[in-house]
């Protein structure tokens, strides 16, 4: 492959991907998407590093808790109202609450009204809970 097609074909793949991908934004603790509100963010002053994840009224849809566990640090997903359960954790890191929001966007488990428990439920199977296992020693 010459180089000209080599370039031609990395621009088409770059337009392509910026072209399909979620605009996402957290703005002033609002979550948007392609421009559209979806919730909003609250911060957890009890708890170092944790945060709720709101509907749009304000109601606490999931908690996001902050573990640190020596050289790793990582999020247990709750949802608000079940804090004994943990749904799935993830690996957190700059940018931690957009990356969050658009997974669970990307999922269909976040929408305009809120959680769709079933689509929610799916996500949380596929992340799993890889951190509780190193711990436990699987």
């Amino acid at each position: 492959m010459n180089k000209k097609t080599l370039f031609s074909t990395l621009i088409a793949f770059l337009f392509i991907t910026v072209g399909y991908s979620q605009k996402v934004k957290i703005k002033k603790d609002i979550i948007t998407i392609d421009k559209v509100e979806y919730g909003k963010i609250e911060k957890d002053d009890v708890s170092r590093g944790a945060f709720y994840i709101n509907n749009l009224n304000g109601d606490n849809l999931l908690y996001l808790k902050w573990v640190d566990w020596g050289q790793y640090g990582y999020y247990e997903i709750y949802k608000a109202d079940d804090l004994d359960t943990v749904l799935f954790e993830t690996e957190s890191g700059i940018g931690y609450k957009k990356w969050i929001s658009k997974k669970l966007y990307s999922a269909k488990a976040l929408t305009t009204e809120g959680i769709n428990e079933e689509k929610l439920n799916q996500f949380a199977k596929k992340m799993g809970r890889e951190f509780s296992r190193r711990r436990a020693g699987y």
